[in-house]
């Protein structure tokens, strides 16, 4: 049985019991620690001396509780209690057992498009709450991004936030914040004129490190890499992953424009352009690779089956959920059919076209499989209160990846 009473001799933090280290920036540390009252995990932020001999940084410790404690998002890291340790603040934070997503692109060298989507629309969704509450985070980047063991995605560490409702004003004018590689260049020349579509722009470097493996404007100096910022030096992600989605593409370069009016104008437009659900204007010219020629076009008939690959029957047990919207809640489903291009779901909820969800399979099934984003295309009623949507997959599988998903359902599975 675990002893609920502080062990001797293991250092504290407050009243909590620290397990480990978990990371170290320029302003603080991040611990594992143990809550001996209740024995809940927690993570701790603690700063560093440094920000004691600055009113304007212990302030802004105070600022990200003050702010960060009344957010509930599924895709945030909930704030619990702030503190002082000596004459160090410190933040007590929910623990997230997983790893960073810089961590999950390191390991894999990069990540498969539907894989790094499935981790960039949960931080879109999040951006997008904030955003509502007039929060621009400015600091969104892959070690700000926790991929939780259980397949959660969360956005952390709210540090940089500038909240625009409120009176106070911590970002001095002229004062840079943000980090070098994902920052949008106007953090660089003054902070305080941060808005969504510097979340836009960090959002979209994030997308493309997470596809790529790379910083998209390489490495060098400090100089070297704003000047690369500023006059839109940069390769497209798809020259580096030409199986990429070409709307991927675009959507990446858009948001990465150094003139913010470029840039669509907020995270939903971005993600609306990423999952091919708008198209992109005629006369669209974008640096970082090939002009490109005319407007995509995207279907938004709803009503018919216009998949023409090889479709499986299946009754294949899951669960379903809005890739964005505040809602938590997930519906239980089922696969009626399936190809590579998309399938048809069976739930007791209504989806209207248009929305992308995020499709889980069972996880008796294949324990890697990714969840898929699809886009609802048509919807039917059936039996039972039941609702039938044909949905198109935001990233198609391969032929190989179906038939080694369909392997595993063949006793449940006949050609159709």
């Amino acid at each position: 049985m675990t002893s609920l009473i502080p062990k001797q001799g293991v250092p504290q933090i407050g009243r909590f019991e620290v397990l480990s280290k978990i990371g170290q920036g320029g302003m603080s540390t991040v611990f594992k620690a143990r809550n001996p009252v209740t024995d809940e995990i927690v993570a701790i932020k603690l700063a560093s001396r440094a920000v004691v001999g600055d009113p304007q940084l212990v302030r802004r410790f105070e600022l990200e509780y003050a702010t960060a404690k009344v957010l509930s998002h599924r895709n945030l890291v909930k704030f619990f209690d702030y503190g002082t340790h000596g004459q160090l603040p410190f933040l007590v934070m929910e623990y997230i057992e997983g790893c960073s997503l810089t961590e999950a692109i390191t390991q894999k060298k990069h990540l498969r498009e539907h894989e790094a989507l499935s981790a960039i629309l949960p931080i879109a969704d999040a951006l997008i709450y904030l955003h509502k509450r007039q929060i621009i985070h400015r600091d969104v980047k892959p070690a700000n991004i926790l991929v939780g063991a259980n397949g959660q995605i969360k956005l952390a560490d709210l540090g940089l936030i500038k909240d625009l409702g409120s009176l106070s004003r911590l970002t001095k004018t002229k004062m840079a914040l943000g980090s070098l590689h994902f920052a949008a260049p106007e953090q660089f020349e003054d902070a305080s004129t941060a808005d969504e579509r510097c979340d836009v722009y960090s959002l979209a470097a994030t997308l493309h490190t997470a596809l790529t493996g790379e910083c998209p404007f390489g490495t060098g100096t400090i100089t070297t890499l704003l000047h690369r910022k500023m006059t839109n030096q940069y390769d497209a992600s798809i020259s580096k992953l030409p199986g990429i989605r070409p709307a991927v593409d675009l959507a990446i370069r858009m948001a990465l424009q150094a003139d913010p009016a470029r840039r669509p104008k907020s995270v939903s437009e971005f993600v609306a352009y990423l999952t091919g659900w708008k198209s992109f204007p005629a006369d669209l010219r974008l640096p970082g690779g090939p002009t490109q020629q005319g407007p995509t076009k995207v279907s938004k008939k709803t009503g018919q089956e216009r998949r023409k690959a090889l479709r499986f029957e299946t009754d294949v047990p899951g669960n379903c959920r809005p890739a964005l919207g505040s809602a938590a809640q997930v519906w239980d489903s089922a696969v009626i059919d399936l190809s590579t291009t998309g399938l048809c779901l069976q739930c007791n909820r209504r989806f209207e076209p248009g929305i992308v969800l995020q499709v889980a399979l069972s996880s008796d099934l294949c324990e890697d499989v990714v969840p898929q984003l699809a886009r609802v295309r048509w919807i039917k009623p059936a039996d039972n209160k039941l609702w039938i949507h044909g949905c198109e997959f935001v990233h198609p599988f391969t032929d190989e990846e179906l038939n080694g998903l369909i392997s595993d359902l063949m006793e449940r599975t006949k050609m159709r």
